[in-house]
């Protein structure tokens, strides 16, 4: 019997970046004094979801990645405020203007390409999360202290990273990380001019 995953694709921060909100994580946990979804999550931009992918339907779903990424290209991403959504109880923090344009053109590109295969729940504003779940007295008093006023935080946004929810763990685990290639498509280079044979 083919086994079925539930599939999450994100942006990913370098070693040192998740590190760096892995301390935010815990600041807010120390300061609520309680466990909140999201605690001991990996950092991480959310492209898009899918659940019940067979294992042909991931290969598929990979190779496509594969190709169309070859030809996309790496660059730093900056954050540079904290943000809440009251709706759902989270506390992010936010790409600037230039570097949520980068990101939302990569995902475009992504769920594309996803989406030749299987209906994916897609991220529609890319945003980091500190935490999520929290009742409005909980975020309030996150938001208001000064420790998370200012904010200035990077990492080289290089590729994609693919993650299967692991059942046991309850926690999204990376199996696949798929580069942007930074290759130039075939054909006329800039600066090139247009030579007609007659």
């Amino acid at each position: 019997m083919d086994t079925k995953h539930t599939i999450s694709i994100v942006f990913q921060p370098c070693e040192q970046g998740i590190r760096f909100v892995a301390a935010l994580k815990e600041r807010v946990r120390r300061l609520l004094n309680k466990w909140y979804p999201s605690c001991n999550s990996t950092a991480h931009v959310t492209i898009c979801r899918m659940k019940d992918v067979s294992d042909e339907q991931l290969t598929r779903i990979i190779d496509l990645l594969a190709t169309a990424l070859r030809y996309e290209h790496a660059q730093h991403i900056y954050f540079d405020s904290f943000a809440t959504y009251p709706s759902s109880g989270t506390f992010f923090i936010d790409p600037t203007v230039q570097s949520k344009a980068f990101l939302l053109h990569k995902m475009r590109k992504v769920i594309a390409e996803v989406e030749k295969v299987m209906q994916t729940d897609k991220s529609r504003q890319p945003h980091l999360t500190i935490s999520r779940g929290l009742d409005s007295q909980n975020l309030r008093e996150v938001k208001d202290q000064e420790e998370f006023k200012i904010l200035d935080f990077d990492f080289f946004c290089k590729g994609i990273v693919l993650r299967k929810f692991d059942e046991e763990k309850k926690q999204y685990v990376a199996f696949l990380e798929i580069p942007f290639g930074n290759e130039k498509r075939a054909g006329l280079e800039s600066g090139q001019q247009l030579s007609f044979g007659f």
